[in-house]
Formats: structure tokens, sequence, C-alpha cells
């Protein structure tokens, strides 16, 4: 009976992680139970455990749900991230030689960034299935897509989890980095000056959808040589130019 009962959850477990990989776009937990046809009470169950294992996230903000970090670990298997990659890698590999740094892309997952590609100008290409995860307070590309939350939305980020100080210059007050976001958002793009690795410095901007949410973000890193206050009136508006195509051809797509 047991057996049957954990094969029976282990099932509709992987058929709510397949349905949800197979979406082009994030998930409320009504639709995953229409369309595994479970019903909701089960589907939410089942939604929540994954989601605490890391094989599922939940975008608190919006109660969608999309595929966690685990399962990036095992490639890409998600169709929004391949949608994701596919239509940005043009406009990512032209902004990486325009403007002769690497060039990344990620999505925010909670308090981290999980990077989905990479263009090295220098011809030092990442694989397409590039995965790397990071700190989004002291990021440029994870404060451009932690500008478009609420206050309210970014305190329930960091309830449980801190600010952790990687270098002298990462804040670790999340009323400063609100302070800072509340700029970034403003200006249209985001900095990072040393603060998750000493000399490397960056600039960052949202990729948004159609209801002006941040789905993702792009950025450039270089060093203080490269990024400085003389350079970064002319590199910030080639990479908020560029977000903007991007989410431009998201929308149409």
């Amino acid at each position: 009976m047991t057996r049957n009962y954990l094969s029976g959850s282990i099932k509709k477990a992987l058929v709510i992680i397949e349905c949800v990989g197979k979406s082009p776009k994030p998930l409320k937990a009504s639709q995953v139970a229409s369309m595994t046809k479970l019903d909701r009470a089960t589907a939410f169950r089942i939604l929540t455990y994954l989601v605490s294992l890391g094989y599922i996230f939940k975008d608190v903000s919006t109660n969608l749900y999309s595929l966690g970090h685990k399962i990036f670990d095992f490639g890409d298997k998600s169709d929004f991230l391949k949608t994701l990659t596919t239509l940005c890698f043009e406009n990512i590999k032209k902004l990486a030689f325009d403007t002769q740094h690497i060039t990344y892309l990620a999505v925010l997952e909670g308090p981290h960034i999980v990077y989905c590609d990479k263009v090295d100008p220098t011809g030092d290409d990442a694989p397409r299935s590039f995965r790397m995860r990071q700190d989004a307070h002291s990021t440029a590309l994870g404060k451009s897509i932690l500008s478009f939350k609420t206050k309210d939305e970014l305190k329930n980020i960091y309830k449980t989890y801190s600010l952790y100080k990687h270098t002298k210059n990462t804040i670790t007050s999340l009323d400063k980095l609100i302070l800072e976001l509340n700029k970034s958002r403003k200006s249209g793009f985001s900095i990072n000056e040393a603060e998750t690795f000493d000399y490397i410095h960056g600039i960052g901007s949202a990729i948004l959808d159609s209801q002006g949410r941040a789905i993702a973000g792009i950025s450039i890193s270089g060093t203080k040589g490269t990024i400085n206050l003389k350079t970064i009136p002319d590199l910030s508006l080639k990479v908020m130019n560029t977000a903007k195509q991007i989410s431009q051809r998201l929308i149409n797509n």
C-alpha cells in the first residue's frame, strides 16, 4: 500500500515537473492542476513540496511557478529558458562585440540569479548550456531585476536570507539595497562596483514582459579600467537598448 502510494506521488511530481518545464512561460497553480488533470489541492501540495526541494521555483510576488535550480543542474529542460536563450542570443552577442565586454543572460530565482547564457567577445565562449548561480544583491544583473520588485516583495525575498558580504563594497543592509534599487529602476540600469568579486565591475538592465514585469536580465562585466564613470554613460545606454530590444522580441514572439 505504501509502495503504491509513493509510486503514485512520484508519478504526479514528475508529471508536474514536466508540465512546468514544457510551458513557454511560468504557470499559476490552477493552470498546473488543469494541465496535469490533478485536483487543485493535490497539485498545490506537490508544487509546495517541489519548491522546498528546489525542483520548482515559486515567484512569491506573482505566485507563478517555473523550474527551479535543481533542474538546471541536469541541463536545459525548460522550454521557457530555451525560448529565452534562443531569442536573446544574437542580441547579447552583438552587445558583447559592440562593447568588447563579456555579456550575460540570467533569470531571478529567489535571492539568486541563474545564468542562462554568456558571450565572450574574445572567442572563449561558454557552452550554450552555461549555468551558474550568484547572489542577486551583489550583481548588476540581479539588481536590475530586483529593482522591479516592491518593498514588501523584497522583504519577503530576504526574510530568511542574509545579504552576504562578498567584498568590502557589497551592500549588506536591505534598506540601503532598496534605495539603490529605486535609483536603478528610475535610471533603467544597475551597477556592480566590485560587489561580488574584487576588481570586477558590471552594468545590468532588466528584460520585461508585456505587463512590465522583469522576467530576466542582461549584463556586461569588466574591470574598473573599462567600466567606470567615464565609460558608464555610453555602455549603460547600449545595455539598456539591448534589453529593450529583447523585451520587444519576447512580447512579439
